[in-house]
């Protein structure tokens, strides 16, 4: 429109006598214009119309993918920090529990032999039941056991031995019915068989014996709690345990390898179990119901350890050799899901636990908060999860938490200081995997549904712009059209020199509402108002003036982050400061709108050295925003420190008064106050801007040191290129520089238009 506009007053201007032919010439010379800037304008729609599609598919791509992300992320976070905890609090609970029964141990092996009425294997430990209770509490077991190695030739004298020492069993009766966790009857029939026996009914099952252990009789002795066997109602006291083959296997590799072992549960079995493993399966699961409640479910994974009891009391750490033989085994049942119980909280669900062995089928459990839950025989974890399983033997289980409780404990020993866990038999692992029950927890449909709101939001305001757009076009042409028709009107009423005349009225009524004169400066400085009785305005021209634009580089992304008492806390202290340096410099504060502050020297009394005092003051200013940002950094932020000013000065003469009203306030007017605004604008946060105009005032003054020349020329609006500098106290000889183009500039050109700012500090007569 401008463009047509400047045309038609082309034209005017040069048809004064003009023809039909010139004035056909300018209407078609209009319609050109109008028509390329149409083009012009049409092409940019369409530009904008790509962009905004670009933008939205970019966007929302990047919502999606962000949140996805982050979901993931904290889903591998989450399921990092469960399967840690599995770790750990089944690492201690082993180390507790075999910590615990070795005490138990040594326990019965001190009282044998401090005891001259005992020797081994003719040992009954007084209140067994009393603390195997409490052992079974402490490490989770349903049951114990000792049983004792007796040579051929005392085979005789134990019968006699067994038989005549039974006092413990009515004391394990008598213990039972306090136990509050003991549901089963306590009056079965005490029935003792006389004679070792094993499977087969009584005598000994002529089973193979390969090495020298296997030539001596184990059988069971004391045990809590006291049941009778399912079968034959007699309780398993001098039951052989050689004589069965599985445990033997146990049993033999824990004494030859002085090892603790750990049994695979022999209760389970899965589709492909064959008869006998399925048959051994449910005769251990009834006998553990002889053990347990009606509540717990006898068919899930049952485990064991077998121990060697050792004769050995020499150290407080177990300290054997290689040849040294047990005198004992000791035995403890227990359910493997109390060892995974009460790890994790409420609220993190869907970890999987599957254990694995080379001698018995695998099971698996899914954690649900604190209790776990028994999915079946075999590894049911998603396969699709395999990237991201945690594998550990309980061996290496055991090793890192005797590590850490050595390391927490300070003094190089584990808790634990009985047999380790055996390596070569049946080595048990621990594999834990997240499930989809886990990850839908973290990962869902948020991201989704996020990028559709924002794709929405796109498609609406989109919508709203192109509306918007659709009538401020419609609205463009009516105005070009009324513009171009106002020019024709004024070019048929009026001869080319009066139109030039009201042209220059009107320029001239503009001019003339805009200045404003009356001296009073000094009472408004000390803080009062004068009498506002005459109808002249309060204004005076000042001739020597230096003004400053200051404004906080990054203070809008800052403040944004910050709550509006944070704000004011910075503004406040900055510019409070600011204040006092100006009252020592005597400089006069005009106002802050925002983060900008505006101040003058020369008025509102006048300064020779007006222009040395301005750079002074701002170089002051600098210097201490720099020690106060520091100072504020610990209380509102480490970016705090980022904000730097940005000073621009210019000199020259300033209009300046108070504008009456109900808030009457001091205001400067005039082309200073514009081209100091723009110094400020096209500055560098962290340095004193000056013009031309404010450095020849400074070489006046004998400062010529302080200026060195931008390097190239300014260009601001309204005032074309521009040499400029920058004052520095401690600079050398100017310097000289080429001339280059701002894209940014500040005014509208209006000379005599007052200093008011926005929000964010800029001038609104003064719009980029």
């Amino acid at each position: 429109m401008s463009e047509v506009l400047k045309a038609t007053y082309e034209h005017e201007a040069d048809s004064s006598n003009g023809t039909d032919d010139d004035e056909g010439a300018a209407q078609q010379k209009r319609e050109e214009i109008a028509n390329k800037e149409s083009k012009q304008v049409f092409w940019l729609r369409i530009l904008l119309f790509f962009v905004l599609i670009a933008s939205a598919v970019a966007i929302v791509t990047f919502v999606y993918l962000y949140m996805s992300k982050a979901e993931e992320e904290e889903f591998k976070n989450q399921f990092q920090s469960d399967s840690t905890k599995v770790v750990e609090s089944l690492g201690k609970t082993l180390d507790q529990t075999v910590g615990t029964t070795d005490a138990f141990i040594r326990q019965i092996v001190s009282f044998a032999r401090h005891d001259p009425d005992n020797s081994w294997p003719f040992v009954t430990k007084p209140d067994f039941a009393l603390n195997a209770g409490k052992v079974l509490k402490l490490t989770k077991a349903f049951t114990c056991a000792v049983s004792v190695f007796v040579e051929p030739e005392q085979h005789d004298e134990w019968l006699k031995y067994s038989h005549e020492h039974l006092d413990w069993v009515e004391e394990a009766r008598e213990i039972q019915k306090k136990d509050e966790d003991w549901h089963k009857p306590t009056d079965f029939v005490n029935t003792i068989n006389y004679g070792l026996w094993g499977f087969e009914g009584a005598g000994r099952t002529n089973a193979t014996k390969p090495t020298e252990y296997m030539n001596n009789y184990l059988p069971y002795w004391q045990q809590y709690p006291m049941v009778a066997d399912q079968v034959d109602g007699i309780s398993v006291i001098n039951h052989d345990v050689w004589s069965a083959p599985s445990t033997a296997s146990f049993v033999l590799d824990a004494v030859e390898n002085q090892r603790v072992v750990i049994t695979p549960p022999n209760n389970i079995y899965d589709d492909t179990s064959d008869d006998l493993t399925i048959y051994i399966a449910e005769i251990i699961a009834n006998w553990a119901r002889e053990y347990i409640s009606d509540d717990v479910d006898a068919t899930e994974p049952i485990g064991g350890f077998w121990i060697p009891m050792y004769d050995s009391l020499d150290s407080f750490r177990l300290n054997i050799t290689k040849d040294q033989k047990p005198v004992g085994m000791f035995y403890s049942a227990f359910f493997w899901n109390e060892m995974i119980s009460d790890i994790l909280p409420r609220g993190s669900e869907g970890i999987v636990v599957v254990f694995s062995d080379d001698c018995g089928p695998s099971f698996t459990y899914q954690l649900d908060g604190p209790t776990p839950t028994y999915l079946g025989g075999g590894d049911l974890h998603d396969s699709s999860y395999d990237y991201m399983g945690v594998s550990l033997t309980l061996n290496e289980i055991m090793d890192a938490t005797q590590n850490q409780t050595s390391r927490e404990g300070g003094n190089g020993k584990s808790q634990y200081t009985g047999l380790p866990l055996s390596e070569t038999f049946c080595p048990r692992s621990i594999h834990i995997y997240p499930s989809k029950t886990m990850e839908g927890d973290y990962v869902t449909s948020n991201p989704l549904i996020f990028t559709i709101v924002a794709a929405f939001i796109f498609i609406f305001t989109s919508s709203v712009f192109l509306l918007y757009d659709c009538v401020v076009s419609r609205r463009q042409r009516i105005v070009m059209q009324r513009a171009q028709a106002s020019g024709a009107i004024v070019s048929s009423l009026f001869p080319e020199k009066v139109k030039h005349q009201l042209y220059e009225e009107q320029k001239q009524e503009q001019q003339k509402q805009a200045v404003q004169k009356e001296n009073a400066f000094s009472a408004f400085a000390n803080g009062t108002t004068a009498s506002n009785e005459s109808s002249k305005p309060i204004a005076e021209l000042f001739h020597e003036t230096t003004i400053m634009f200051a404004d906080l580089a990054g203070f809008t992304a800052w403040s944004s982050l910050r709550q509006p008492v944070e704000v004011f806390e910075l503004l406040e202290t900055l510019y409070g400061s600011f204040d006092k340096i100006a009252l020592r410099r005597k400089v006069f504060k005009v106002e802050t709108i925002g983060d900008c502050y505006l101040a003058v020297t020369g008025i509102p009394e006048p300064q020779t050295n007006h222009a040395s005092i301005m750079v002074k003051f701002a170089h002051d200013c600098m210097v201490k925003m720099d020690q106060l940002t520091i100072e504020l950094a610990d209380k509102l932020g480490e970016d705090t420190r980022d904000l730097k000013m940005r000073v621009g000065l210019h000199s020259g003469s300033t209009t300046a008064g108070v504008l009456r009203g109900e808030k009457g306030r001091f205001q400067l007017f005039g082309d200073t106050v514009n081209t100091a605004a723009r110094m400020e604008t096209n500055g560098i946060k962290g340095r004193i801007h000056v013009s031309q105009a404010t450095a020849d005032a400074l070489i006046a003054s004998g400062k010529s040191s302080w200026l060195t020349a931008r390097e190239g020329k300014i260009t601001a609006k309204g005032k074309g290129a521009m040499q400029t500098y920058f004052a520095d106290l401690k600079n050398g000889t100017i310097k000289s520089g080429t001339t280059t183009t701002s894209d940014t500039s500040f005014g509208a050109g209006n000379n005599d238009k007052p200093a008011s700012f926005d929000s964010s500090g800029r001038g609104d007569n003064d719009t980029p």
